[in-house]
């Protein structure tokens, strides 16, 4: 019994605190982060539009990022996302701890919405999202891109039909690299974003697992291919570029949290039900605003009683003078008795 709840709250910890991670690859000399403190990646939006000198909603602020000077804003903003993993482990870059309570695509909406209210009468915009899954989308966004040679690999096999999809993403990604060194990015004075989603190395984690080798050799080329990609984009955009990674386990966090329910509610079934168990289940099941809503009445009804209570001390102790609405009140009756 202990070991099992101790199972359950090693996933459901881990779902808590969300399983992933936002790194950063370039930044322009004027932002500056620091620390080590943990990021929601709701709040992703709010940093990259700082970044790129947007007054963002007040709200918590996270203390990882500072802007030294106001003159020197990013001038486009690169994101790779790749779900399912927690973490790349081999990207160079200052990495801090992200709370996926969100959805990677999620974020793209909130972003690319934002920079879009906030010009919008653009028309040259540039608000590019690729899949590296569907090449076409990369060519429609960047134009015709070069056949590349697949990476050298060691575990990862082409006969996989899911090896095989994740080398051609990596060679997709290396093709937009080499297309971007050689042609570059329109630069206009308008912020530019350009997200990249890898998902070949969530179907290889569930195909082999996350400590397989297999997983770390495919983190090792989308590693090498994002840090060829950063500096690309840090040359095109002459520096004044934020190029960041979010890896993002909140799939599989999710799934180990209903694997983790369905646990505790088969450990709970074969306990006998105490009382109060019983009495719940007779009278149905409790609403969650139940708690909420009884300490309402029970302190609006004790600050009723109380002020009652008061007012009531109050009229007796008061002195029935004529100067008092007690006197004013009854002085009719006390004439006529009188």
């Amino acid at each position: 019994m202990f070991s099992i709840n101790i199972f359950i709250f090693s996933f459901l910890f881990i779902y808590v605190n969300g399983a992933g991670e936002f790194c950063i690859l370039q930044t322009p000399e004027s932002i500056r982060f620091s620390g080590q403190e943990q990021l929601d990646l709701s709040s992703v939006k709010n940093v990259l539009s700082s970044a790129c000198g947007f007054t963002i909603p007040e709200c918590p602020r996270w203390s990882g990022m500072a802007i030294e000077s106001p003159f020197n804003f990013a001038e486009g903003v690169v994101v790779v996302a790749v779900p399912g993993v927690a973490s790349l482990d081999s990207v160079q870059g200052r990495t801090y701890p992200l709370n996926t309570d969100e959805s990677l695509e999620s974020t793209w909406h909130a972003i690319s919405s934002r920079m879009a209210d906030r010009f919008p009468t653009a028309d040259n915009m540039t608000l590019n999202y690729v899949n590296v899954n569907d090449p076409s989308k990369a060519v429609e966004v960047y134009g015709t891109l070069s056949q590349r040679d697949s990476p050298s690999v060691e575990y990862l096999k082409l006969s996989s039909p899911e090896d095989k999809a994740f080398i051609d993403q990596i060679n997709t990604l290396d093709a937009i690299t080499s297309k971007i060194a050689d042609k570059g990015v329109n630069v206009d004075g308008l912020p530019d974003i350009h997200w990249f989603t890898v998902p070949g190395l969530h179907n290889l984690v569930d195909m082999y697992g996350i400590t397989s080798k297999q997983v770390l050799e495919a983190k090792r080329l989308i590693s090498s291919s994002v840090l060829l990609l950063s500096e690309v984009f840090t040359t095109a955009y002459d520096d004044k570029v934020i190029f960041t990674v979010l890896s993002s386990d909140a799939i599989h966090t999710r799934r180990y949290r209903r694997q983790a329910e369905s646990t505790s509610a088969e450990t709970d079934s074969t306990t006998a039900p105490t009382t109060n168990e019983n009495e719940a289940k007779a009278s149905g099941d409790v609403d969650e605003d139940f708690p909420v809503m009884f300490n309402i009445f029970l302190w609006t009804t004790v600050a009723f009683i109380l002020i009652l209570l008061a007012c009531s001390v109050g009229i007796a102790q008061m002195d029935p003078g004529r100067d008092s609405i007690i006197y004013r009140m009854t002085s009719n009756r006390m004439k006529k008795d009188q």
